[in-house]
């Protein structure tokens, strides 16, 4: 087979996750994403949307298990996909795949069967790497599905917290270019943009359709639309890979609006240096920089006035 000449794409590749409540519409807009697609169904719900796709819409597999263990997963991606015409992966949802072994490493530490929790939390680790080289290695689009749910912090006050910790968000975030969340107004939908690598972000895309018809050609043009590939490439390169310091973190946060005051930052710093115990800089920082920008979405979330399209 000869070789084939390479073509810019007009937009980045579509390497998305989107996060919302149970019941919110992830799996609808999962429908709408682009081509053939193959569906990991660890939460086996997706025959209920099926009637939204425009295209054919595969299994990965008739068994329960095979779509929530990232072995299986991995290697029925290996038999299946040379040739068969996939355009998206769908993850539906990391977080049926993930939490178990969050699970199993707390009971485990209950039952003395292991005194590290940490320790534990390494098999979670490697599940995750196993599942994102399993799903990202085959050249085509992906989205990654996971969900809010309501939670509680130390002093019994209400927050929301996502289904997977800031580590496994900041992890996902090395192979995605997009991070979305479903919001509510009153009685409609929408896609807020958390962050995007290459384009502009706290923007919100409304859905008047009910079931996000058109809305994933909609959050293209809104992210990228006008912007040159040098604009795109500062964009990214604003991001840091890695801090000097843990000052400079701190400070950067500052800047960045997430926090009124570098106590109020350094706070939230050590905390999640505690809890993830990053094994590098650089993960440290992807891990902040995440942190960092999940805030910022929340305080642009209670205050409906800012950019909105």
């Amino acid at each position: 087979m000869g070789f084939r000449k390479m073509i810019k794409p007009q937009y980045p590749p579509r390497h998305w996750s989107i996060v919302g409540y149970p019941g919110s519409g992830k799996s609808t807009f999962a429908s709408r994403m682009a081509g053939t697609k193959l569906v990991i169904d660890a939460d086996h719900r997706f025959s209920e949307v099926l009637e939204t796709s425009d295209d054919e819409v595969y299994s990965l597999s008739d068994h329960a298990h095979d779509n929530v263990d990232p072995d299986s997963i991995s290697r029925i991606l290996q038999e299946n996909m040379p040739g068969s015409g996939v355009k998206t992966i769908v993850v539906d949802s990391l977080t049926a795949i993930i939490t178990p072994f969050v699970v199993q490493a707390m009971v485990d530490r209950e039952k003395g069967r292991t005194k590290n929790l940490m320790a534990g939390f390494q098999k979670k680790a490697l599940a995750m790497r196993q599942l994102q080289d399993a799903v990202t290695r085959w050249g085509t689009d992906s989205l990654w599905i996971y969900h809010l749910q309501d939670s509680r912090d130390a002093n019994a006050a209400s927050v929301v917290r996502s289904s997977i910790t800031q580590t496994e968000i900041a992890r996902l975030s090395r192979c995605i270019n997009l991070q979305l969340q479903v919001v509510e107004d009153r009685n409609r939908r929408g896609i807020q943009i958390l962050w995007a690598r290459r384009g502009r972000s706290g923007i919100t895309i409304w859905d008047d359709s009910g079931s996000w018809a058109g809305i994933p050609e909609k959050i293209e043009e809104a992210v990228y639309g006008g912007l040159t590939r040098a604009e795109q490439e500062r964009i990214e390169q604003e991001t840091p890979r890695v801090f000097k310091s843990a000052d400079a973190a701190i400070g950067w946060a500052v800047k960045q609006g997430a926090f009124h005051t570098d106590k109020e930052a350094g706070d939230v710093y050590s905390a999640l240096k505690q809890e993830a115990q990053p094994r590098s800089a650089s993960e440290m920082a992807s891990l902040w920089v995440t942190e960092v920008r999940t805030r910022k979405a929340t305080m642009a979330e209670e205050q409906p006035e800012l950019q909105a399209v």
